[in-house]
């Protein structure tokens, strides 16, 4: 790609999936505030409703998002009686995270909400078109798994990466 196509932002891939991501977040956020859900919890929600009983750090790393972001987003879960905190069994020292019945009545809710969503963000591709999208999106999303992330002590300390 020669330099100057790469500097124009309207023809970037990159500059497009961030406007989506921005104006998805944006609509997402006005959506989800009835429920007292943030669109960022929403992986959390849906984690949850597969797999309870998750330590903070287990749902850091399965969802590969910094500890700080789930420290404040289970602070706000449980301020709102979405979820509630369990010493694990065996080591006291871990928490483990468990869904509130209001939880899993949302959960229901927030699903509807996601696909609804996803169906109007998909209106006018056909069958085939989707397929190939979500391949190109695995593919991207592998890509950005080989660029190489410094693992610094500063990183760690400033919640960058998910560690016990």
């Amino acid at each position: 790609m020669r330099e100057k196509d790469w500097m124009d932002e309207d023809s970037r891939i990159q500059n497009f999936l961030l406007k989506i991501v921005h104006r998805y977040f944006a609509i997402s956020f006005s959506q989800f505030a009835q429920y007292d859900i943030y669109p960022g919890q929403v992986p959390v929600v849906i984690l949850l409703s597969k797999r309870e009983g998750l330590s903070q750090s287990e749902i850091c790393r399965e969802l590969k998002i910094k500890p700080s972001t789930v420290t404040v987003s289970m602070k706000r879960m449980e301020k709102n009686g979405l979820i509630i905190r369990k010493p694990d069994e065996k080591d006291q020292r871990i928490q483990r995270i468990y869904g509130t019945d209001k939880l899993k009545v949302l959960q229901k809710e927030i699903y509807k909400l996601v696909r609804k969503n996803e169906e109007v963000m998909m209106d006018g591709f056909t069958e085939s078109e989707l397929h190939l999208m979500n391949r190109f999106l695995h593919q991207i999303y592998e890509n950005l798994e080989k660029i190489p992330v410094p693992e610094t002590e500063k990183l760690k300390e400033r919640g960058g990466i998910c560690h016990d």
